[in-house]
């Protein structure tokens, strides 16, 4: 009996005793095009560095107006995620668009298509912040404002589920930013550039292939 409880808790300190994985980063510069006032709503493009590929982001526009009426569309989008968020903070006066899954149907996603020596596909679920500055001071938007460079960054979350290749089975996280963010109508594409970073680490259930060899020594 005590070979048999010893064995069990051997067996269960083998199983479960696993170092932690260690996480692999990386750090890219993107670029690509996209719009807000289009649907669906896809911002895509390659890698500039870091890393190399293609990188895709979409946001669920389903209840939105169509993109033919793109003056609809704007205060659709405005009225629901920009204008209750407003900084009065003086000298830094802004709007904040928040889109993520608790203010769209579904969250937004991210999908990055690597090439070696990273190679393998990665997905999952990101939020975005949008900046529109307050230039004027005035707590009105104006057209000048709504065109300018504004900023837009995001966080995300690597699925497991949805990994290939290297990435298979790999959890992580990541963010990424960007000062060149615009409202562009059709047929025009907001062109962006932006910096970015993420890690990840397998966060399988890896089995010991020696631990029924470790159990059965104990009954020699």
């Amino acid at each position: 009996m005590r070979k048999l409880t010893f064995a069990a808790v051997v067996l269960a300190f083998v199983l479960f005793t696993v170092a932690p994985a260690a996480a692999d980063s990386y750090t890219f510069g993107a670029s690509g095009l996209g719009s807000l006032m289009k649907s669906p709503v896809v911002y895509s493009g390659t890698f500039m560095f870091g890393v190399s590929g293609t990188w895709e982001f979409e946001i669920d526009d389903s209840l939105w107006p169509d993109p033919a009426d793109s003056t609809a569309r704007f205060d659709y989008i405005w009225s629901t995620f920009f204008a209750d968020n407003y900084d009065n903070t003086p000298g830094a006066q802004s709007w904040f668009g928040y889109f993520n899954s608790s203010t769209l149907p579904t969250p937004p996603t991210f999908a990055f298509d690597l090439a070696p020596p990273e190679e393998g596909y990665l997905s999952g679920d990101i939020s975005f912040v949008i900046m529109m500055r307050d230039w004027y001071s005035d707590g009105i938007l104006d057209q000048s404002e709504k065109h300018r460079n504004n900023q837009i960054s995001g966080t995300f979350l690597l699925s497991p589920d949805l990994g290939t290749g290297f990435f298979e089975d790999h959890c992580g996280n990541g963010s990424m930013s960007a000062g060149n963010f615009n409202f562009v109508n059709p047929p025009l594409d907001d062109s962006v550039m932006f910096m970015g970073q993420f890690s990840s680490e397998f966060c399988g259930n890896p089995v010991e292939d020696s631990s029924w060899g470790i159990i059965k020594a104990l009954y020699k």
